[in-house]
């Protein structure tokens, strides 16, 4: 059995007996302290690292302070960390120019969720508009830390208005990025709340990653270090008169096929906007069970249109489970900005040329199938929460999508403080069957050496562009 399917059974032996915790659902980017944050009674939390990381078959040594800092109702979070290769060089590429220091907050944050006002500034970990059918656990945290992205989170209600609003990346504000937001007003009959959403990504193919800037995504690029056009052109030229030793060179792998066009992305755009509303009224309030039913529905501009519905959420005790019965016309996918939308935004297709996600849709046809989760936790032993979509149709091979994750706090084991895992396979034809493309999963495991020190091992693997894409972090971190 390989590690997929054991996450799998795993998360959802832990979802059926209950053996879990309550907490935040587990973040693949950053490790906050074990402690709660009222355990140091408001005051700076801090982990600090040392050990090593493996980023795409690099090893390179690390240490780091990570620092949570609050200031009555705002919070800082800082992500100080510095890497040096085996030769001890150090990875000054992460601290080179201003834009590279801002990537070091973390989080900045006011308020909590639930609060009047909330408002997260940095990583954006878990964010769900509405009921889901447009953004549902979208993160800017996935490729973390090869690309740090700074976005922006708020929600917060006055009187009976309340509202959501987020931005993926403040780097990308002249594209602009991916910005979206939903207002929802309780009309005050029976707890009958209406709702409208807005998303649009300005620009998918700023997702692609272009380390020389020379308009040509790293997946393609011929010269890594180098303007490809460039050397392209100088190249030519300097075997104009000897093709023969040009295809010998190219042959034998000396050199790239530098015959082929290049294509420039650096000013290409292509966006993507949806707008949908959604209703919602609770059938039951009390405690341990409440129950509420919804309808949802979304348009992709110059594309298709889709709902939900019925749609039910149950809370009994520590368990909350919901469903909802879906129908899509053509060309629409549900979800459309979820947890691996950043590595699908511009996918590689046949190893030639990307396409961004909303070109995806254009082949779809009218599908029909059903949405499930649930979450079930149980004080501080450990918590699971899976969903699963299953949309079937003509022309819609790809409609399954699962997403598990699991974290357990196992007290009966000496040193072994907690351990945590999660899966995800998106829009495909059949599940588990191979990796890919947005397929990630990974692990985390906590060691107590002694007294707030804790060894952590991290491993993450991640699909996108047709590779694999490896994160292995093992460090002693302290919490002091």
């Amino acid at each position: 059995m390989d590690l997929p399917m054991k996450l799998l059974y795993l998360a959802s032996i832990l979802v059926i007996t209950a053996t879990v915790f309550g907490q935040e659902p587990i973040d693949p980017a950053f490790d906050p302290p074990l402690s709660p944050p009222g355990s140091t009674g408001g005051g700076v939390r801090w982990n600090g690292t040392l050990g090593m990381v493996i980023i795409n078959g690099k090893v390179y040594q690390q240490f780091g302070l990570r620092p949570d800092i609050p200031f009555g109702k705002f919070g800082i979070g800082l992500d100080l960390t510095f890497r040096f290769d085996p030769d001890g060089n150090f990875k000054d590429d992460e601290w080179n120019d201003a834009r590279d220091y801002l990537e070091k907050l973390y989080y900045f944050r006011y308020g909590l969720p639930g609060d009047p006002l909330y408002v997260r500034v940095g990583a954006l970990d878990h964010v769900t508009l509405g009921y889901g059918i447009i953004m549902r656990r979208y993160a800017n945290t996935i490729q973390y830390p090869e690309i740090k992205r700074i976005g922006v989170y708020t929600e917060g209600s006055a009187g009976r208005v309340g509202w959501q609003g987020m931005l993926n990346n403040i780097g990308e504000l002249d594209e602009p990025g991916l910005m979206a937001g939903r207002l929802s007003y309780d009309t005050g009959l029976k707890g009958l709340t209406v709702g409208a959403t807005f998303a649009h990504d300005g620009n998918q193919f700023a997702g692609l990653v272009d380390d020389d800037n020379d308009g040509i995504p790293n997946r393609l690029d011929l010269f890594f270090d180098r303007n490809d056009f460039t050397l392209q052109r100088q190249l030519l030229d300097a075997f104009r008169n000897d093709p023969a030793l040009l295809e010998y060179m190219i042959s034998n792998g000396f050199l790239p096929d530098i015959r082929d066009s290049l294509h420039s992305y650096k000013d290409m755009k292509e966006s993507v906007t949806i707008f949908g509303a959604d209703i919602g009224i609770p059938v039951w309030r009390g405690r341990p069970i409440s129950i509420w039913t919804y309808a949802q529905a979304a348009k992709i501009a110059d594309y298709g249109w889709g709902w939900a519905f019925p749609g039910l959420r149950t809370v009994i005790g520590p368990v909350e489970i919901g469903w909802e019965y879906r129908q899509y016309e053509k060309q629409f996918r549900g979800e459309f900005f979820n947890f691996a939308y950043e590595i699908e935004r511009a996918q590689l297709l046949h190893d030639t040329v990307f396409v961004t996600k909303e070109k995806t849709l254009e082949n779809l046809g009218r599908a029909r199938g059903w949405y499930a989760d649930a979450m079930v936790s149980a004080g501080n032993f450990g918590y699971a929460f899976a969903w699963y979509q299953d949309m079937r149709g003509e022309n819609y091979e790809t409609g399954k999508t699962f997403y598990g994750e699991v974290g357990i706090t196992p007290p009966m084991i000496n040193r072994l403080q907690k351990v945590a895992g999660y899966y995800m396979q998106p829009n495909v034809k059949s599940l588990f069957e191979g990796f890919t493309e947005g397929t990630i999963y990974g692990g985390k495991v906590y060691l107590g050496l002694a007294q707030n020190v804790s060894l952590v091992y991290d491993h993450r693997i991640t699909y996108y562009n047709g590779e694999s894409h490896r994160t292995v972090r093992i460090e002693t971190m302290v919490t002091f």
